[in-house]
Formats: C-alpha cells, structure tokens, sequence
C-alpha cells in the first residue's frame, strides 16, 4: 500500500550496489516522505514500467510520477529533484538542460561499477537497511 504522502515512486537495479546507495541518499534527501523507492525486479516495478520494453528496464533508473508518467534516466531528475531538499535549485537546471542532464545521468550510469567502488560497505549496508525499511511491502 503507497503512503499518502507520497508523489514519486522511484525504480532502481537492486542488484546494483551503487544504485541501491543512489536511492538510499535520494531518500534522505526526502524530508515529506514523497519518494517511494521499488526494485525495478519487483511486481510492483514491472506494473509501473509495463509501456518499457523489459529488455532497457535495467538500463537505467526510472520516474513514476503520481499520474502514472514514466521518466528514465537522465529525465526522472527533474521530476525526483522537485522532491528532495536542495531540489528546488536543481529541477530549473535540469529541466533546463536535458542533454546535459542526461550526458551526466550516462557519465555514471555507464561507469556505476567503478564509481560503486568508491562506496564503502559500511555505506552500502546503511542504505540496504533504509531501502529495507521503505519496501517492507513490496516483493
């Protein structure tokens, strides 16, 4: 069941070491409880991405807006932007900027192994416990 509070359902890779710690500081950013994060792997996450070809599902993360928009990659950061703290400075930019926004979202996406090493086990296992507490119900 989705909290009343929330706009955004955000899907991530939660094979994916760097994406799950990704999620986890998008959530602690999120003072109003408006970010719901879902394993794209999840039932959930395949009902909320079924107009997304599952073969490019796990090619980046994605943007559930509350109407039920799909955003993917580069362009879920506007739309998760306009939900966190200090997101009110970065939505403009980015929205502002979609080629950039998404050449950068690509930069580390496409190297999320290498910069995933740059994030410690303690880090990792901090935000598998908030990821755990945020999806108890989800499968």
């Amino acid at each position: 069941m989705q909290s009343p509070n929330v706009q955004v359902r955000v899907l991530y890779d939660r094979d994916c070491g760097f994406c799950r710690w990704s999620v986890a500081q998008l959530l602690r950013l999120d003072h109003h409880g408006a970010l719901e994060p879902v394993a794209i792997q999840s039932q959930i996450g395949g009902e909320l991405l079924e107009s997304v070809p599952v073969k490019l599902r796990l090619e980046s993360a994605h943007a559930v807006n509350s109407s039920g928009e799909v955003f993917s990659g580069g362009d879920a950061a506007p739309v998760i932007a306009a939900h966190i703290s200090g997101g009110r400075l970065l939505r403009p930019l980015a929205a502002a900027f979609p080629p950039l926004t998404r050449a950068g979202y690509g930069l580390v996406a496409g190297n999320r192994n290498t910069v995933g090493r740059l994030v410690s086990k303690r880090s990792r296992d901090a935000a598998d416990n908030l990821l755990a507490k945020r999806t108890r119900n989800q499968s």
